[in-house]
């Protein structure tokens, strides 16, 4: 079992850093036009598209590799009473036409994609004055094979860049990058009740490979919690106005 097919059998509503909290963070430092086409790539269970939908005149795309979280991300939304449209689909490879999205927001999703791939889909689906919130782990040292190893085994991550490393890759792929907010996670306050019962397997509990999976992610980031940190990134097209 893969770590993000757990987090949908849980129902995780947030797994990014910070979670909900920070992704209210990050909303009220962004303006979206009534109208505005938003994509969130990488969706998961859907909250923060629900919650994009909620809080702003905008369509909203949720898009997933996952069925399980579009699944999820629908019940959600029929519950809160949004409207969030749902497309399964890769990051690498978006479904949509050129220039069709105001803002993108990926939330903990470009470590797990190749990211110069990524970049360039995000780009090209991006309208000329669009703009992409990206909300990414980030490691704060140097660190070893070893715990590269780690952190692939358990998350099927190949690379966690630093700050120094995700300015690069962004202005590689044509972006101008603000960084909204930055610092090691266990500074950050997580929000409550993160797993969404209504949305959960409820027999996801009983299963071994995920509470092995549980137990896993526990004991990497107890051990690594001074490693890790996040970084809340604003990106635009280079030549574009912001």
């Amino acid at each position: 079992m893969k770590y993000h097919d757990m987090l949908a059998r849980l129902g995780v509503a947030n797994a990014h850093p910070g979670g909900g909290n920070l992704s209210a963070v990050w909303m009220n430092r962004v303006s979206v036009p009534d109208g505005a086409e938003v994509l969130d790539l990488g969706c998961g269970n859907g909250a923060t598209a629900c919650a994009m939908a909620k809080r702003w005149s905008c369509q909203v795309t949720a898009l997933d590799i996952r069925s399980k979280m579009l699944e999820n991300t629908r019940r959600r939304a029929r519950r809160e009473g949004v409207a969030v449209r749902t497309v399964p689909g890769s990051a690498e490879a978006l479904p949509f036409p050129d220039h069709q999205f105001d803002l993108v927001v990926c939330e903990s999703v470009l470590v797990f994609v190749r990211l110069p791939r990524a970049l360039a889909e995000i780009a090209r689906v991006l309208k000329p004055n669009g703009r992409v919130v990206d909300v990414e782990m980030m490691t704060l040292r140097p660190v070893t094979p070893e715990w590269r190893e780690g952190v692939r085994r358990i998350y099927g991550v190949e690379h966690v860049p630093d700050l120094s490393g995700w300015r690069s890759s962004f202005q590689a792929a044509g972006f101008a990058c603000k960084v909204l907010r930055s610092g090691p996670i266990q500074r950050l306050e997580m929000s409550d009740n993160q797993r969404d019962d209504e949305v959960a397997d409820q027999h996801a509990l009983s299963d071994p490979q995920v509470l092995q999976l549980i137990e896993a992610n526990g004991r990497w980031l107890e051990a690594n919690h001074q490693t890790m940190g996040y970084g809340v990134f604003l990106l635009n097209v280079a030549n574009s106005p912001t």
